[in-house]
């Protein structure tokens, strides 16, 4: 990577958010279509569709050798591992509010180079906010740096999960665990919109943010956003977060991390050992 290029991928994600933020404030007000893919709560539309073929043209236009890693598997090219440098990119992340909100819905684009996040871009369309990260540069909303430096108990700590509507979550008994959580903590929240609430927990709106399984399209850019601006994100087991798998998330405020992870690995030993008894009965 030349010294250059890093700026020079800032500054086309961040246009290509903005290109196609407006792009879906256009459509939004315009007839589309409607599809599910596994479910009635898992939506696409026609737009996801067009604004992702409009990122990629814009992305292969200027570099053509990149590869790109897509929700709506838009682009045709080799798997991710192949590229040294890799766009993942969500046209609109949060459709179902898309659909009837028309607010708390982002695009999210990240730029990874040689398995690394070196560049995350989340832009909020119906806001006009845009938060963003380069490896080593702050992150930033709009043109204020973003910086985490409240000290948070959990008991404290504004939560933001998906973890209750999450069937896996139910039958592994995890779904449990965080109702206790919630009886625990300031509150919880659930905005639908996995890159949007990861940059709030940067900018501080929220304290942390769990999820039990998201793509990389939904925290690539998100994960980078909260690191740069000083907070904590891995998976749930304290782990490296992957960038072409599917993984559990946890981004928080770096003061209660351990104090939000030691309480969630406590609480699933618990459930494995009442498993195993009953297994055994």
């Amino acid at each position: 990577m030349q010294p250059n290029e890093l700026e020079q991928w800032k500054e086309l994600a961040i246009t290509c958010a903005k290109t196609a933020g407006k792009l879906s404030l256009e459509k939004m007000n315009q007839p589309y279509t409607v599809n599910y893919k596994t479910s009635a709560s898992d939506l696409v539309t026609a737009v996801d569709e067009e604004v992702e073929q409009m990122v990629i043209d814009m992305i292969l236009k200027q570099y053509p050798e990149h590869g790109i890693l897509g929700e709506e598997n838009r682009f045709q090219g080799m798997a991710p591992s192949e590229y040294d440098t890799l766009w993942i990119i969500d046209p609109i992340d949060g459709t179902t509010n898309f659909v009837h909100q028309q607010i708390n819905f982002s695009v999210s684009i990240a730029v990874y180079h040689k398995g690394e996040a070196i560049v995350g871009v989340v832009y909020d369309p119906s806001r006009d906010e845009l938060f963003y990260a380069t490896k080593g540069g702050g992150a930033y909303l709009n043109d204020r740096q973003l910086r985490i430096h409240r000290q948070v108990k959990l008991e404290e700590a504004l939560l933001c999960t998906s973890v209750f509507w999450h069937k896996r979550a139910e039958q592994i008994g995890i779904d449990v665990i965080f109702k206790e959580l919630a009886g625990k903590v300031r509150g919880m929240r659930l905005l639908g919109s996995a890159a949007l609430e990861l940059s709030y927990v940067a900018a501080g709106r929220l304290d942390g943010y769990v999820s039990l399984q998201l793509n990389p399209w939904d925290f690539g850019a998100g994960k980078l956003i909260i690191q740069e601006a000083g907070g904590t994100a891995t998976t749930m087991e304290g782990k490296e977060l992957p960038y072409d798998a599917k993984s559990s998330v946890m981004g928080c405020n770096p003061t209660f991390y351990e104090e939000l992870q030691q309480f969630i690995r406590s609480n699933m030993n618990l459930i494995r050992s009442a498993q195993d008894a009953k297994d055994h009965t």
